[in-house]
Parts: structure tokens; sequence; C-alpha cells
């Protein structure tokens, strides 16, 4: 049976788990959406400035900022600070030892030019390539539908973000914790994040680390056992991605960010505008699993009106770099298949 690709997004019946009607012409995903009205991104965005006005200024920080230096995160820490000045931000950038220097300094620019503090998170670099060395060579650390959602490198990544930004938000008291996740991946904008739950997703992690032979006994990855007994359970953080709900297209996002002052990025990666391991990521997840790990996120944006068909398949396909690909390689002392 040839490919047949959803007349709406971009995904295809070659990728495992899609199937295309064939009298529709879309893809399972396409058939049983419903995009989220102007209304409901108001009402969502309604709630969210009620709960930053109410909450904010009773910690050390009203926000932890997931600041990556790449387009969308600079944006949204731009766009945020704009909706909101009132907001006490530490925006945290994870050096994953695969930052691009252009990356920390246009994170460093952001956070001069909205007025809030920088922390630049760190870890040690041996520890951190024999991990995602691990993560590339797994291929059962993580469920199926977070196969979906982004490599198993970027998985592994993502989640040593999100547990050491609840660890910050814990310390600094900070009762919101933000990223700048775009419709195509994060669809709830809104996310409370119960003690329970805090306590599930260590857990989990947890788990997927020792899936990938992993034993991460000094927590520096996992949110600390310590710090989560510290949690008083009337003031547990809030997770907001507002992104999702505001306008979005990428290149105005760039076009604005320019005339403020960021600089585009030099490395040649069409999904990511920070990170130097990306590509290797992709191009790993690809080999092992017959699937592009944007596929999904590049799919919802087209899928929400966000980009155009035409770009997301443009997107989609483009080339992954060999330069970077092989630099992350030989870093990761890995060998190409």
């Amino acid at each position: 049976m040839s490919k047949l690709t959803c007349k709406k997004c971009i995904l295809d019946s070659d990728i495992p788990g899609i199937t295309i009607n064939e009298e529709s012409g879309l893809c399972q995903f396409c058939e049983n959406y419903t995009p989220m009205s102007s209304e409901e991104k108001k009402k969502y965005l309604g709630i969210i400035e009620d709960l930053l006005k109410e909450r904010s200024g009773k910690g050390e920080y009203d926000v932890i900022f997931a600041l990556s230096g790449g387009k969308d995160s600079s944006y949204g820490l731009y766009k945020l600070k704009k909706e909101y000045p009132f907001l006490n931000i530490l925006a945290v950038q994870f050096d994953n030892a695969f930052i691009s220097d252009t990356a920390v300094a246009n994170a460093k620019k952001m956070c001069e030019i909205v007025g809030c503090d920088y922390f630049k998170l760190t870890m040690e670099e041996k520890l951190l390539c024999d991990t995602f060395r691990k993560a590339a060579e797994s291929t059962n650390a993580y469920s199926k539908f977070a196969r979906y959602r982004a490599s198993d490198i970027c998985n592994t990544c993502i989640s040593i973000i999100k547990q050491k930004l609840v660890e910050q938000a814990i310390i600094h008291k900070a009762p919101f914790i933000v990223f700048a996740f775009t419709s195509g991946q994060a669809p709830n904008p809104i996310i409370d994040l119960q003690v329970n739950f805090i306590k599930w997703s260590r857990d989990i992690f947890e788990k997927q680390l020792q899936n990938i032979g992993v034993d991460d006994k000094d927590e520096s990855f996992l949110l600390k056992n310590e710090i989560i007994k510290s949690i008083n359970k009337d003031t547990t953080p809030i997770m907001l991605h507002p992104m999702c709900l505001w306008d979005y297209n990428e290149d105005k996002i760039v076009e604005t960010l320019i005339d403020l002052g960021w600089m585009p990025p030099k490395i040649n990666d069409s999904n990511s505008t920070n990170c130097l391991l990306n590509a290797f990521a992709c191009q790993n997840h690809i080999n092992k699993y017959d699937i592009h790990p944007y596929a999904f996120d590049i799919a919802g944006l087209v899928r929400s009106g966000d980009m155009t068909r035409e770009e997301g398949l443009e997107k989609l396909h483009k080339e992954l770099s060999e330069p970077l690909i092989e630099m992350a390689a030989k870093k990761l002392e890995m060998d190409l298949e």
C-alpha cells in the first residue's frame, strides 16, 4: 500500500501508529481535533492573569522560567514580562553540555532586556554525556506516546529540566513555573502540581533513568527527596504554558527578537535555535523508530493553524546537519551508523 499523507497536517501512514482515513484523507488526530476557540483562549488567559496577580509577591520569585536562549523561550520571556510587568522572574538556563555560545549570550541578553535574574544550571559534563549516550543506545526507556513527542535524548534532557525547575520553585517559594511550549507541545495551559503528582513524576523519571542504565543516587538529575519533604502542600507551584494561547508565527517571533538584539543562531538546525545535540538526537530517533521526533509537534502547529502545511512539510523534511551530527557523536564517543 502506498504512503498516504494527512491532507490537513503532515503526518503520514509510514509513521508507526498513524492511520489515514482514505475517505476523509485525515489522520486520526485531525479527525478528532477540535481547535481551541478564541473565546476559550481568552478565558484561559484571564484565569492565568488572575492567578498571577493573586499569588505573586509572596515568594523570593513569582516565576521560575525555563529559558533555553532559543527563539521560543526568548520570545516567551519577553512576552510574559510585557503582558505582566509586575512579575519577579528567575530565568533558568540549563547547560546540557551542548548549549551554543549564541544561546547563552541570547539568554543573558533577554534577561537584561526584561529586567529579570538569570541562573545558569550546570552539571558535570561527563555525567551528562554518559547519560545522553545511554539514552541514545536505549530503545525502551520511554513510553510509546513519549517517543512520539520527542527523541529519547530530548525526553531525558527535558525531564531533567522539569525536575530541577520544580526544585528551584520550591527552594525560592515561587508559585509559578513557566515553559514556552507551543500548541503542538502543550495542549494544557495550566497544570496544578500537587505533591502526589510531583512525587509520581519523580518516581517515573527515576525508573526511566534506570531503564537506560543511569542510577542517579546523588539526585543530580532528580528532584531531591529532601526538597520534596519541605513542600508546603498549600503552596505547591503551578506550571503555566501561556505560549499555546498566544498568537504564534515563527517568522514574526524571530523578527521581533532580532529587533530587540537577539542574535540568530549560527547552527544549521531547522528545529532548534539553541542546542548542538538536537540534530544527532533526531537522527538517532529516526534510525531507531522511523519517526521524526518533531513530527507530532509540527503537526500540532499545522493543525492549530499556527503554521501552514507547506511550512510544516518543509520543516519536517529538511536535511539534518551532518557536521552537527558528527560533532555530537564525537563528544558522546559514539559511532555513527
